[in-house]
């Protein structure tokens, strides 16, 4: 069990520890999603092809509590802010071997009711290429597809004083045209 232990200490450590390529930075376009597959979607999503919406993504893996704890307020938004030019992705991105395969993902999806599209993100590409940290992680793009806010941890009943300020950002990014 000890070393089990440890070994799990060393892929936490060496995933938040693998230098980016390049950060994410607020005022600037982000990277561009990689990976595969994509769930929950018939197409590979692009955010240069959602630009004119507001993005919030959000990088989690199934197995995280404080990423499964925060899925009943991405859900609540997604319900009441939509139709006004939300769009939701997801990009799950494994802790563990066990995070990896498609089916246990897609069971997942389906058990907590997760509807947006999800990127998984087994290589790591998008976590190193956006300089993310923790799990889970949000990050809010503008219409124009320029980083405005971003957020690291969890969204929930269990530490509420975040959800109202990452909302009262998103309103203020629905509202500008």
């Amino acid at each position: 069990m000890h070393r089990l232990t440890t070994l799990t200490t060393l892929l936490a450590v060496s995933l938040l520890a693998s230098p980016p390529a390049q950060a994410v930075t607020t005022g600037r376009p982000p990277p561009e999603l990689t990976g595969g597959p994509w769930l929950n979607t018939s197409a590979p999503l692009t955010l240069a092809g959602l630009r004119g919406r507001v993005v919030l993504v959000n990088f989690w893996v199934y197995s995280c509590i404080n990423c499964h704890n925060s899925l009943p307020t991405l859900q609540r938004w997604s319900g009441q802010y939509r139709a006004q030019g939300l769009e939701i992705i997801g990009v799950h991105t494994p802790e563990f071997e066990s995070d990896k395969p498609t089916d246990s993902v897609r069971a997942a999806l389906k058990q907590d009711g997760v509807t947006w599209p999800v990127v998984q993100d087994n290589a790591l590409r998008n976590w190193r290429a956006w300089g993310i940290r923790a799990w889970p992680t949000f990050l809010l793009i503008d219409r124009q597809g320029r980083v405005r806010f971003t957020h690291r941890g969890e969204i929930s009943s269990r530490f509420p004083q975040a959800i109202p300020v990452l909302e009262a950002r998103l309103r203020v990014l629905l509202a500008e045209k």
